[in-house]
């Protein structure tokens, strides 16, 4: 009686540690999940909802109130590539040429780089810059860098004043032979009084001429989105370049972690 008593409880003692692995198994699974999913879905809800990108400061993690309590978290993060030098295709009469030349006189990134990117010409990741230049310069400079401008009318042309860095605006206004000093106007304007509501608006810069505004726009449709998602003790990445459109929205990169 003894000997079966204590194999039974030996049993027992098995199947209830059986049973609280393959629970917790399914709970990380269930938490992976929810997870992956909920990050999914906040880049879903920037692309079709302008009231989070405008109560999220572009390039700052915010966190998503609704769903944001207990043992759960999003965050999102997000940046306008318009506000960038487009680099789809480099040329040495283009545009982007001349631009990435004073961005790199700026960012103190060596002007070899520029030649090497001309031999290449087409780059369609931003991680295909470390083809031609050093991880330290790849730092330097891959955030004034987008690829995905050249599927716009005008090729990338322009650069929303609204959305573009400083570095990125006196680049512009550098590769057009004039005075950088507007930039720091453009900035200081649009962080004392808001964002440039159209270019008639920049009128009120001193120094910006006709060419200048033919170069800037205050219209963005492609961002690069971030989101960051926990719960429980499980947390999921995913980082998406959308483009905005009347009918929607189109994914032009997506990547989850």
């Amino acid at each position: 009686v003894l000997l079966v008593t204590a194999l039974l409880i030996a049993l027992i003692f098995e199947f209830a540690y059986a049973t609280r692995v393959s629970l917790r198994a399914a709970v990380n699974f269930r938490d992976s999940q929810r997870a992956y999913f909920l990050a999914r879905s906040a880049v879903n809800v920037f692309a079709k909802y302008h009231d989070l990108q405008d109560n999220i400061p572009q390039g700052e993690w915010g966190v998503v109130p609704i769903v944001s309590e207990g043992d759960t978290e999003l965050r999102i993060r997000w940046e306008d590539e318009r506000g960038k030098i487009n680099i789809s295709k480099v040329t040495k009469d283009s545009d982007a040429y001349k631009r990435l030349d004073r961005l790199f006189d700026i960012r103190e990134v060596s002007q070899d780089v520029l030649a090497k990117m001309t031999e290449k010409m087409d780059f369609r990741l931003i991680t295909e810059l470390h083809q031609v230049m050093s991880d330290e310069e790849f730092q330097k400079a891959k955030d004034y860098l987008t690829v995905y401008l050249g599927l716009e009318t005008d090729q990338g042309k322009t650069i929303n004043v609204n959305t573009a860095s400083l570095e990125v605006l006196r680049s512009l206004l550098r590769s057009l032979g004039k005075d950088d000093s507007p930039a720091d106007s453009m900035v200081n304007r649009r962080n004392n009084s808001g964002p440039f509501e159209k270019p008639g608006d920049l009128d009120s810069i001193s120094g910006i001429d006709s060419e200048t505004k033919g170069n800037l726009t205050t219209d963005s449709n492609i961002y690069k989105v971030y989101a960051h998602a926990t719960v429980g003790g499980y947390t999921k990445q995913v980082e998406a370049v959308i483009k905005r459109s009347t009918a929607g929205f189109d994914i032009l990169y997506w990547r989850s972690l």
